[in-house]
């Protein structure tokens, strides 16, 4: 009986001591794995890219301004010019000096300001042309309200006195922009002859969405780029003019980071309004647990564009290419004084995880409670 309960208890010792070395209990994956399996091999490629922190990776990292209605579109410093479109409603108004010309007659009594005649409005129709009395029809589309002034002049110089034009826009369908989405005013936008930039045409719309929580979608003939509203806000850069025919699509897509791992708080964090440090997220995650993480194991990890991938990795880097972009790890080590500095210059991207894996000291004194476990339990069984 006792050789039987000595048994049982070698076996249930023997039974935790195997899960002790193979199933520690772990927040995630250890250092070493992520290492592992960031590093390509002969035999296996490698799941993603890793790549340390040093100064020079920050210094670009830094620069990296991440997705860009600037650099999708260009600056385009002054308004883009605006024309007419066929659609457009034009009134046309004509004065001529003096009477006795071709719409006014001899009467002498008529006063000058009465020198003056309105046409009904004119829709530039399909072919792009308008047409006037005496006139005949001339094309419209293209010019600008003034230069089509000037064109009429001419057309009716020699049978009116002096003619003199005005030419003024009613309604426009081609100097206009779409708004869709989270706006309390949805459909066509006319865009002022001044020019209007993108947070002016969105504040006429009204924004519904949180600010926090918006992105901003910019369709402009067979291109497109989406941004927070954030970095528009916060980048005057952003705020680029608006061309007639864009399409502007309002979107809720809260921005939001996770935190994992052995911190104080883990979970998903909320970007505000201002740009978000590395620094800051662990700082609102409770920070590293001093029992628990590996100060040499802090991680980022995050979708790049194959560009940003290969000025870190090399010109010549085979890149793993996935339809979110090409998956980067971002070691940092806490060991290191200079990484302070580092977190405090980066900022977090919508959907980045920082993961601080739990230091190997820590999974071992896991081991050894398990073995005291183990040994406890057999003791017990042996006394039964």
């Amino acid at each position: 009986m006792c050789a039987g309960k000595a048994a049982f208890g070698v076996l249930a010792s023997a039974v935790f001591l195997l899960a002790g070395c193979e199933n520690l209990p772990s927040q995630g994956p250890s250092t070493r794995t992520i290492v592992e399996s960031g590093n390509a091999t002969a035999s296996q490629s490698a799941n993603y890219h890793l790549v340390n922190l040093t100064d020079e990776t920050v210094a670009y990292l830094v620069g990296q301004t991440g997705p860009s209605l600037r650099s999708s579109f260009g600056k385009t410093a002054p308004p883009p010019r605006q024309v007419l479109s066929i659609g457009d409603t034009l009134a046309i108004t004509l004065f001529e000096s003096s009477s006795g010309g071709l719409f006014f007659g001899g009467d002498p009594t008529v006063e000058s300001g009465a020198r003056q005649i309105s046409f009904p409005n004119q829709v530039i129709g399909e072919d792009g042309t308008i047409g006037i009395p005496y006139g005949g029809r001339f094309r419209a589309v293209g010019s600008t309200p003034a230069a089509l002034a000037s064109v009429i002049e001419g057309r009716l110089d020699g049978r009116a006195i002096e003619p003199e034009a005005i030419v003024s826009v009613v309604e426009s369908t081609g100097n206009s922009a779409t708004v869709m989405g989270e706006v309390s005013k949805s459909g066509r936008i006319q865009l002022k002859l001044g020019g209007e930039r993108i947070l002016s045409v969105l504040a006429d719309a009204g924004i519904t969405a949180a600010e926090n929580e918006a992105v901003v979608r910019l369709v402009r003939n067979d291109r497109l780029q989406t941004v927070a509203l954030s970095t528009i806000i916060n980048q005057p850069s952003e705020n680029i003019y608006v061309f007639p025919g864009d399409t502007i699509f309002v979107l809720n897509d809260p921005q939001v980071y996770n935190v994992m791992g052995a911190v104080g708080s883990p979970g998903q964090y909320a970007i505000g309004i201002k740009p978000q440090t590395f620094a800051g997220a662990l700082s609102l995650a409770g920070g590293l647990l001093d029992a628990a993480a590996d100060a040499g194991g802090v991680f980022i990890f995050r979708f790049e564009t194959p560009d940003v991938a290969r000025a870190l990795l090399g010109p010549d880097a085979d890149l793993k290419l996935t339809p979110a972009g090409v998956p980067m790890v971002y070691r940092v080590r806490f060991s290191d004084p200079n990484s302070f500095f580092w977190l405090q210059q980066l900022t977090v991207h919508s959907s980045d995880t920082i993961y601080v894996s739990t230091a190997v000291t820590r999974d071992f004194e896991k081991f050894v409670t398990i073995i005291t476990r183990g040994v406890a339990f057999n003791r017990t069984v042996s006394s039964l």
